[in-house]
Formats: structure tokens, C-alpha cells, sequence
């Protein structure tokens, strides 16, 4: 859209003039933004240097692995414990990673405790594996936080492992101690492993605190973590992501992305490592601009009638409940997207208990959230 119509307004007007709507794609979690412009430039350079940067990556002897693995100790210490470089596995992107940790831990039959909503790519890799998801519910009277009484009742002799996203995608719920902290308990009373998928870590808003899972008591021998570029540095093209691995599991897991061949393009880890080590004023600057969206489009959605959409406590999504509607979330988001060219996604894919909700992406700026809105209000109001 960009270089088609650089002015968001100008190009609604001509397509209005005509009866058609300009698409506002808030569907997919792939942020607007490029990458800082430092990543862009060091990866042409790699390109441009040739030798080690294009060639066949011998893992363990390269240095751009060397010092990737390096800057992400170095990162991750600030946030949680200290890792040995040994520990990262850099993979292609998050999805990559996932499919790592979930093939290390986990074994045809299993079964692995989740919240309900969950990212809708947990399902598929777990349904291939032919592992059991358990969903515990985040109920919106709770503000979409957990029912600590009831965790126990969702553990059986089957299960193997938990995967806790904080903050959630799709609810924006970021996890407080209290809950990671039971989390971490169930995990050591039942001798549970547990996957952390990490990604949204830097998009937390008011006062809300990332709590790492690794850091707690007892869990840096427990807990893989899932860790990517794509939404920090807005690098979902660029595919790179990696888990930090136990000692426990690190051979397992080493053999897993070996055979899976989930290792990223060499020039692509030298870029990572420029991220990594030099572009966090740009991590900074994004996260205020999602906060700014967070603030207009919770708000504006909230007001219209029939829907109701809380501020969401981090990543970059609107949880709308849209159950006043009688709508159906697959239902509400064909005929939204037939009637007013908007593209949501229906609740009913994060999980079975949330068909009466839409995950908008807050991926366009706030002139093109406020078409959304306004979209938004005329659709629910003729219906």
C-alpha cells in the first residue's frame, strides 16, 4: 500500500468514489514497520563480503554463530538467568523454534497443559505430533488471567509439559508473578517441562512486569524458551528466532533442528547479532507506537455498542468480544470483511471457548485504525 498510496486518505477517497473500499488487513500479526535500518545494512554487507556470510554454516566453528549465540546471552541475562552460549539454538524463525522444543519434550500420545486462547500455530504442529492440547481457560470475568484453584484439574499421568505465552497472543494478558510462580510449582510437583514462548516480551504497557519463567526457582532446568526477531525487530521475512535449551535437553534438541534443518541463512545470524547488540532505541520507539494504538483502538471498540474490548496489557492485539452480536466469530469475520473490506480473526481458531471474541492486529497506525473503527460501528450497527 505504501508505494501504491502514500496517503491513506487520499487512496479511501478514490476507491469510495467508485464504491469500493480500500482492504484494512488487521488479520495477521505482521508488523507495518521495517527492520532497523542497521539490520538491513549489515546484511547487505554479509552479502556483499561473501565467504563465510553465503557458504554452508558449520554451526559450531563459525564465528557469526559464535557471536550470535554470545549477544543472546548477553541479552536474555537482563531479562532472566545467565545461559552458556551452548544453550542457544538459533532456528528459523519462532514457528521453527516451537516445533523444537514441542519435538524435544513430547512424544505421540502425550499431552500438554495450554491456555484457551492460544496462537492458533500451537494446534497444528501439536495435531502432526499427535500430542493432546489441554486448555485451562482465561475467562474474560478474570480479565483473561488464570483460575489458579483449578490448574491441578487439567494435569493427568499423560501430560509432559506446559506452554505459557506471556504476554498471550491473542488476550494481550501478561502472566503476573503470582501466576508464573504457579505455573512453576505445577510444573515441580508433577514433574512437568515447560515450553516458553517469549516473543512479545518488549510490548508490555502500563504497569504491567514480564516475569521470566527460566528465572524462577527451580525452572532453568525445566523450561525451553522460545525466543524470535520477528515482532521485536519487526524481522517476520527475515525468519530467525531460537530456543535456549536445558542442559537436559540440549542433545535431544541439537538433534531435533539437525535433522529438522531449522538452522538460519548465515548472513541472516549476522544480522540478529546487530539487532541484538545495537538497535534497542528502536525496540523502545515501536513499543510506544503499539501502546498508542492499544490506547485508541481498545477504547474506540469499547465504545461501540455491542462490543467490548478491554486495554490489552501487552503484545499488539484488540481482544473484542463480540457475543452481543449473535454472531459467530468464522460468521462475523466473513461478512465484516464482504461488507466493509476489513479482515479481523475469528476467535474460534485460538481455541474452542473463543468463538465469541475477534483478534484484531493492531498493525497499521492510527489513521487507518480509525477507518477501522468506523467500519467497525456501521457494520455492527446494521446488523
Amino acid at each position: 500500500m505504501g508505494k501504491l498510496y502514500p496517503n491513506f486518505g487520499e487512496c479511501l477517497s478514490s476507491l469510495e468514489d467508485i464504491g469500493l473500499k480500500e482492504l484494512i488487513n488487521l488479520g495477521t500479526g505482521d508488523p507495518d514497520r521495517e527492520a532497523p535500518r542497521k539490520v538491513a545494512e549489515a546484511a547487505k554487507r554479509y552479502i556483499d563480503e561473501g565467504g563465510v556470510w553465503t557458504h554452508y554454516s558449520h554451526v559450531q566453528r563459525d564465528p557469526q554463530h559464535k557471536k550470535f549465540v554470545e549477544a543472546a546471552v548477553d541479552y536474555y541475562k537482563k531479562i532472566g538467568p545467565e545461559y552458556n552460549p551452548e544453550q542457544v539454538l538459533p532456528t528459523c524463525g519462532s514457528g521453527a523454534a516451537l516445533y523444537v522444543a514441542m519435538a524435544t519434550l513430547l512424544e505421540r500420545g502425550d499431552e500438554i497443559l495450554m491456555w484457551d486462547p492460544a496462537f492458533m500455530g500451537y494446534f497444528s504442529r501439536l495435531k502432526t505430533m499427535g500430542v493432546k492440547p489441554v486448555m485451562a481457560p482465561l475467562k474474560e470475568e478474570l480479565d483473561f488471567h488464570m483460575d489458579l484453584e483449578t490448574l491441578p484439574e487439567y494435569v493427568s499421568p499423560k501430560t509432559k509439559a506446559i506452554l505459557i505465552c506471556s504476554p498471550n497472543n491473542p488476550s494481550g494478558t501478561v502472566y503476573t508473578r503470582e501466576e508464573t510462580q504457579a505455573v512453576a510449582d505445577l510444573a515441580k510437583d508433577n514433574d512437568l517441562q515447560v515450553i516458553a514462548d517469549e516473543i512479545y516480551l518488549h510490548f508490555i504497557y502500563d504497569d504491567n512486569v514480564f516475569i521470566s519463567m527460566s528465572g524462577l526457582p527451580g525452572m532453568k532446568e525445566r523450561t525451553i524458551n522460545v525466543m524470535s526477531f520477528s515482532k521485536t525487530f519487526s524481522m517476520t521475512g527475515w525468519r530467525l528466532g531460537y530456543n535456549i535449551v536445558p542442559d537436559r535437553h540440549l542433545a535431544r534438541a541439537r538433534q531435533i533442528a539437525s535433522l529438522a534443518g531449522v538452522t538460519p541463512t548465515t548472513f541472516v545470524h549476522g544480522a540478529g547479532t546487530i539487532a541484538l547488540t545495537e538497535c534497542w532505541d528502536y525496540v523502545d520507539e515501536l513499543r510506544e507506537e503499539y501502546m498508542r494504538r492499544r490506547n485508541y483502538f481498545c477504547d474506540a471498540a469499547d465504545g461501540i455498542e455491542g462490543l467490548r474490548c478491554r486495554r490489552s496489557e501487552g503484545a499488539f492485539y484488540g481482544w473484542v468480544n463480540i457475543s452481543e452480536t449473535g454472531l459467530g466469530s468464522r460468521e462475523f469475520a466473513e461478512r465484516l470483511m464482504e461488507k466493509e473490506n476489513v479482515r479481523l480473526t475469528p476467535g474460534i481458531v485460538f481455541g474452542g471457548r473463543s468463538d465469541g471474541y475477534m483478534r484484531v492486529a493492531l498493525v497499521r497506525p492510527v489513521p487507518v485504525l480509525e477507518q477501522a473503527v468506523e467500519r467497525l460501528r456501521a457494520f455492527v450497527t446494521s446488523l
